[in-house]
């Protein structure tokens, strides 16, 4: 009997932002979903805005993301090198619009915003980057989660973040279970 377990891919590139990333992934595989941190650079070493390298699972070449859940983007000031893989958008274009899950942090909501994902939708980013949420009702919320697209504002929301994908996915007790046993909540 095989294990139906909630696939996440994690996508790194130099200047992510360490805690939005790492705290993320973190709460997710607690949870048991199966997360994959794949590198948007050449090789799978990726240095984080903080200067700490972080050593990626995959390399974003040749992945095949057909059996992809959850397609999450980190920021920092690494964010406008997402832009500059028109690859990459094609594979978080098409994941949206098969309505798969598409999560971001920080300035990472802006590059949803720039390629028409937001229009309609509730979504947060990190202050100074609303006017590249194109479409959206900006509400500065901590999360903010509207059909298939969650973003959030950044290093501060991180576990917040995680803990809204294991809600959306798993359920609000699978959620409250993890955010006690993390110490998250009393």
């Amino acid at each position: 009997m095989e294990i139906n377990m909630t696939k996440v891919n994690a996508f790194l590139q130099d200047g992510f932002e360490t805690v939005e990333a790492l705290a993320v992934v973190d709460v997710l595989r607690r949870a048991g979903m199966n997360v994959e941190t794949i590198s948007l650079m050449d090789g799978l070493e990726v240095k984080s805005a903080q200067n700490i390298i972080v050593k990626a699972d995959k390399e974003f070449a040749g992945y095949d993301f057909a059996d992809t859940d959850v397609f999450f983007l980190p920021g920092g000031p690494g964010t406008k090198n997402y832009e500059t893989k028109p690859e990459f958008i094609d594979v978080i274009a098409n994941a949206y619009k098969e309505g798969r899950l598409i999560t971001a942090i920080c300035a990472a909501p802006s590059v949803l915003g720039k390629m028409g994902l937001l229009k309609g939708r509730r979504a947060t980013c990190f202050p100074g980057f609303e006017n590249a949420l194109e479409g959206a009702q900006v509400t500065g919320g901590r999360v903010e989660t509207d059909c298939n697209v969650i973003t959030s504002r950044g290093m501060g929301t991180s576990i917040d973040l995680g803990l809204e994908i294991i809600k959306v996915i798993e359920g609000e007790e699978k959620a409250q279970s993890i955010a006690k046993s993390t110490q998250y909540l009393d």
